[in-house]
């Protein structure tokens, strides 16, 4: 089993593209000889990586029996397309699109927290990581449910512009400008005023009344902590940030977890930082803390004051570098040491 491998990075401009550069400057996962890849309108550019500038090449012609490994960050249409002509040509595949995140036979991979999800597969193959949402969460959760049993989450996501496109991110950008010279805001990429304001609807909703990305973030966390039938319920917000993601989450435990073992449970956990003080600011938030940074931040704990089996608190998290780029390549790097 080789330690590094020639890897393709597909869909590297846009949001994705600084957040990838400023990743791979700060670790190294394993890859021999770095090739950059987008789609033809994208393609043509250069990334710095390690020092040296990398042409992002089209994707239409890549030649993809030349690495060993694929990492898709584009959109899901683009992945459906060319994951499986990857495949085809002897790759394997780590998909942060979400094509394959709901697909059952694709194991949903969180760094980290679920490793024992690749054990038997058949490689080479495709592997797909959660969303951001389900990936700030995984480390906690799972370590709760091995403490104390998880019965049911509750989850509300507060999620920025970056969460959802560049287009947002540009949108709440142009709506924030016009609105602060006495300018009225116009909707243009976003169905509603953003700045300024809250959204607590993206998307279509279900019979139900739910959203695609709400029941994304319950199948997601259902999947990773291997309950199938466990109660989840999302309600996912957007908030006028640009970057970062936010959620209040109650879980039900099986058995009452007192709060000086929850914070133990919390300390011992890698890339998870717990700020949690009675002092004015003894608690993170997405840009303070949270923004460019490896770690899940938590704070606000609590048990709820109805049932001491509850347990309340918030979590921070970068959505675009903790909750896609890293979890991704960090994968990238558990394929390249224990399994290409």
């Amino acid at each position: 089993m080789s330690k590094s491998c020639d890897v393709a990075i597909v869909g590297v401009t846009g949001l994705i593209g600084d957040v990838l550069v400023n990743v791979l400057d700060d670790h190294d996962v394993g890859i021999a000889q770095l090739r950059l890849v987008d789609e033809e309108s994208n393609a043509g550019g250069r990334l710095m990586y390690k020092g040296q500038s990398v042409k992002v090449e089209p994707l239409e012609r890549f030649d993809f029996s030349a690495v060993k490994a694929v990492v898709f960050f584009c959109a899901p249409a683009v992945a459906a397309i060319w994951a499986e002509k990857a495949l085809a040509a002897g790759c394997s595949v780590i998909d942060a699109s979400g094509h394959y995140r709901a697909q059952a036979d694709v194991p949903l991979l969180v760094s980290g927290v679920n490793p024992a999800v690749l054990e038997g597969v058949s490689w080479p193959a495709i592997i797909a990581t959660p969303g951001s949402q389900a990936v700030q969460l995984a480390a906690l959760l799972s370590a709760i449910a091995a403490e104390a049993g998880v019965q049911s989450v509750t989850v509300a996501t507060y999620q920025s512009m970056s969460t959802l496109n560049l287009d947002a991110v540009e949108g709440l950008a142009l709506q924030t400008g016009r609105l602060l010279n006495g300018q009225p805001a116009e909707a243009g990429a976003l169905p509603k005023q953003a700045a300024f304001n809250l959204l607590p609807r993206t998307g279509d909703i279900d019979e139900q009344g739910s959203t695609a990305q709400e029941r994304e973030v319950e199948e997601d966390l259902r999947r990773i902590l291997q309950q199938a039938d466990m109660p989840v319920s999302a309600t996912a917000i957007v908030v006028p940030v640009f970057y970062g993601t936010a959620a209040v989450v109650q879980v039900q435990t099986q058995d009452v977890m007192p709060l000086k073992r929850l914070v133990s449970l919390i300390r011992k956990l890698p890339s998870v930082k717990l700020l949690d003080k009675p002092a004015a600011d003894g608690y993170p938030t997405p840009v303070t803390e949270a923004t460019g940074s490896d770690l899940v931040w938590i704070g606000r704990l609590r048990h709820d004051s109805m049932d001491m089996h509850r347990l309340n608190m918030w979590i921070v998290s970068d959505n675009l570098r903790k909750g896609v780029v890293l979890n991704a390549l960090e994968g990238l790097r558990l394929l390249i040491k224990d399994y290409l």
